[in-house]
């Protein structure tokens, strides 16, 4: 394979059945979890994807990346790669070889990590429970700070903003991720740094409070 993407764009390597299990952690149990006709193109889309020629970005083949959730359509398609793994499907799984444009790469994975792309922040909401007066209603469910949340990562030398800052962002702007990393489905929540209004220095989380995706 020995394919040069134009316009600076990358050429990457997708395996499309990696959100398909998931192994329990300490075991080598694989569970099997059904998306194909899910309604959440988040959930069942592929988004994992492997380095294969980083033209202008700081990514070096090899290295895993996690993208859009649209990115691997037939449009982009370059050629598909046979491998000796048995596929979910039954038969030979495939690998797929893609093009793909730099702004749709929300992160990267370094030494188990991920690390984020300049322009993306990684991110944890704000939950609380509603209360009455100084009674904390607990019958009640959690509800989520909508313009609000806690930056949990950012990307290499960034200055603007530091890991524990919380950020008021424009509403809807927490776009949950759900990838696979070594066979194992994760979330996390990523925004754009233009969607971030301001740093709030005021805000302060409580006991009464949850920070997570």
């Amino acid at each position: 394979m020995n394919y040069k993407p134009l316009r600076g764009e990358l050429l990457v390597v997708v395996d499309k059945e990696d959100k398909y299990t998931h192994t329990i952690a300490g075991t080598d149990i694989k569970l099997y979890i059904e998306k194909d006709y899910g309604w959440n193109e988040r959930e069942k889309n592929s988004v994992n994807a492997v380095v294969k020629y980083g033209a202008a970005t700081k990514l070096s083949e090899g290295t895993p990346i996690v993208c859009w959730h649209n990115s691997f359509t037939e449009h982009t398609l370059v050629d598909t790669i046979d491998t000796d793994e048995d596929s979910i499907y039954g038969g030979k799984k495939k690998l797929y070889v893609h093009t793909l444009r730099p702004d749709r790469v929300f992160f990267y994975i370094q030494e188990g990590k991920p690390v984020p792309m300049d322009g993306y922040l990684l991110v944890d909401r704000i939950y609380y429970k509603p209360k009455s007066e100084t009674i904390v209603l607990t019958e009640v469910s959690e509800q989520k700070e909508q313009n609000r949340v806690v930056v949990t990562g950012t990307p290499l030398g960034h200055e603007t903003f530091s890991v524990g800052d919380i950020l008021i962002v424009e509403t809807m702007a927490d776009y949950e991720v759900v990838y696979a990393y070594e066979g194992r489905e994760h979330r996390i929540i990523r925004i754009k740094e233009y969607d971030v209004m301001a740093i709030d220095n005021t805000f302060e989380i409580n006991e009464t409070m949850r920070v997570g995706v």
